[in-house]
């Protein structure tokens, strides 16, 4: 018996799986991408120790001091801002506290020479910052003694919870520090080690902050100062002003 053509199977296929499947692999990659990237951010020594080349690959730097906390017996820094430029150079102004009053100084300081001026003078005087309740700020910049020494000796370093400043979203990196390692700030209790927090632009490796918290001005209690970095390498000029 003549048999006819073997019957066509015909199968349903829905033209959007191929597409979906697509768009799947393609945010896997995404994915696999970014997780790729994170190598940096969980390696917090290696941000560490790019922030601190970038801040010695600088030639000058603005900052900005505030604090909480801070004791009113005796003389203590409040805040400040101002220049810092290499080798050695400051000049800016501080708010200091000398038993409850505060007081504006403005401040330079330039090879080992250290200037003031209070509200109250009408000429720069050459004096000390111990003074003030400080070492020399114009260290700061110093390779060696200055702020990136802080962040060569890190102990226990860890990332923690991004942070925004700015509209810029930062890396953040916690460690500590010997307290008699901190630059030009006080520390009433230099055997106790002081909490640092520094926050890292992750594209440009530029530290943007760094938060301390310790016994600056207290051996019983805590203080907290923040310092904010801004215009990296720009020029600076800086020069003693006359003291008569």
């Amino acid at each position: 018996m003549a048999t006819g053509p073997a019957p066509v199977s015909f199968r349903c296929v829905n033209p959007l799986r191929g597409v979906a499947a697509f768009a799947l692999g393609a945010l896997l990659a995404v994915v696999g991408a970014s997780c790729g990237s994170s190598t940096t951010k969980s390696d917090p020594r290696g941000l560490l120790q790019a922030a601190r080349a970038a801040v010695n690959s600088s030639s000058s730097l603005h900052f900005t001091l505030t604090s909480t906390n801070v004791s009113t017996k005796g003389t203590a820094i409040t805040g400040g801002r101002g220049d810092l430029a290499r080798p050695d150079q400051i000049e800016g102004s501080f708010s200091v506290t000398v038993s409850g009053f505060i007081a504006d100084v403005m401040v330079a300081s330039k090879g080992g020479v250290f200037e003031a001026l209070l509200p109250f003078q009408r000429h720069f005087e050459i004096t000390k910052p111990s003074a003030y309740g400080l070492t020399d700020p114009g260290q700061l910049m110093n390779q060696d003694t200055g702020l990136t020494r802080l962040l060569a000796l890190a102990q226990g370093p860890r990332v923690t919870k991004s942070e925004r400043l700015s509209g810029e979203l930062l890396d953040a990196v916690a460690f500590s520090v010997p307290g008699s390692d901190i630059p030009a700030l006080p520390d009433a209790k230099p055997a106790v080690p002081v909490e640092l927090v520094a926050a890292i632009d992750p594209k440009s490796h530029e530290l943007r902050q760094i938060q301390l918290t310790g016994p600056f001005t207290s051996a019983t209690s805590n203080s907290t100062y923040l310092l904010t970095l801004t215009n990296y390498d720009e020029h600076v000029n800086i020069t003693l002003p006359p003291t008569s």
